[in-house]
């Protein structure tokens, strides 16, 4: 009997090793959302409408909110309040899509090269800061004809590094009624997914949202701020095409330093966009610090976990205990 308790003391003692160098002590993941939200949503407006001026982008200013306008910079509403978008709304923190340049549809490839081009140069003129190349949201102008092929569309996004913008059909397109538009917030929560309104004049000009609807929808998004992403569709795109191409895990770990690789495969000089990742740490590691190449940030982790934002490229990233 005496032999078997030198046996048994080792398989407890290997067994006590074994459960503090556990991988499953550490860990992490791509979040679904960027900063770890639950949803998405987007507004998006077309036409550059003076009402979007004097009535819709003040209200997403006073709340931290960004807006997509999808611009005709060679439509007379634009031309009108030329300094407002070519100056003031850039400097807001807006985005910009190209909606054409002058909203007259395709016809023929030609044409919609150059109006597509003409739009594309406006926008760049309004974010000269901005780099490029870069990927620009794209809103094909309804109402008008569009004689070109798809695989003619997509040459065009092609050599514009355009996206689609999301589809939408009915609700949330032009939203007049308060509970269908506000039931569009309530299913995007319910989902986890994206969910989105798309205005052409709020409170004047024409296809008119009226503002206590526009106010109303604002407002439900602000009381939910700690569910959604409000984001612009390039966004939108970017994350979900890294989160897709992209992929982490556990390389290493001691007592002081954990670390991670992170592999993604997007093109990063259009896919840029800083992934989300949460990572768990052992208990006792109030404090760590995060170094993804020549960066450093510090974060404080809460049960054991912590939000941090990397860059969307392939290499190791260090977890440092730091208390």
């Amino acid at each position: 009997m005496r032999r078997l308790v030198p046996l048994i003391m080792s398989v407890i003692i290997i067994s006590i090793n074994a459960n503090a160098q556990s991988p499953a002590a550490v860990g992490a993941e791509i979040c679904k959302w960027k900063d770890g939200k639950k949803a998405v949503y987007m507004l998006e407006f077309d036409d550059s409408l003076a009402s979007q001026v004097t009535n819709a982008i003040p209200e997403l200013v006073k709340r931290g909110m960004v807006g997509t306008f999808y611009i005709i910079p060679g439509s007379w509403q634009y031309k009108t309040r030329l300094e407002d978008w070519e100056k003031k709304i850039p400097a807001l923190g807006m985005v910009f899509g190209n909606h054409t340049y002058s909203h007259k549809g395709a016809i023929s490839f030609k044409q919609i090269d150059e109006d597509i081009k003409r739009c594309q140069d406006e926008i760049n003129k309004c974010f000269p800061d901005l780099r490029k190349p870069r990927l620009v949201s794209f809103g094909q102008p309804g109402g008008v004809p569009w004689k070109i092929t798809p695989a003619e569309t997509q040459k065009l996004f092609k050599k514009y590094n355009l996206i689609d913008r999301p589809a939408f059909y009915g609700y949330p397109f032009w939203p007049t009624e308060a509970e269908k538009a506000l039931k569009t917030v309530d299913d995007a929560i319910a989902s986890g997914e994206m969910g989105h309104h798309d205005f052409h004049g709020v409170g004047g000009d024409y296809g008119t949202t009226p503002m206590s609807l526009f106010l109303q929808i604002l407002d439900k998004l602000d009381a939910n701020r700690e569910i959604f992403w409000i984001t612009d569709p390039v966004s939108w795109h970017q994350y979900q095409a890294e989160r897709s191409a992209s992929g982490v895990s556990v390389v290493s770990q001691d007592e002081k330093l954990i670390k991670l690789k992170l592999v993604c495969k997007t093109q990063y000089d259009l896919y840029d966009l800083p992934l989300s990742l949460r990572v768990q740490v052992p208990s006792g590691w109030n404090e760590c610090s995060v170094k993804q190449g020549k960066r450093t940030v510090k974060f404080k982790a809460v049960n054991g976990a912590f939000i941090c934002s990397v860059q969307p490229v392939t290499g190791v990233i260090e977890i440092s205990r730091l208390e």
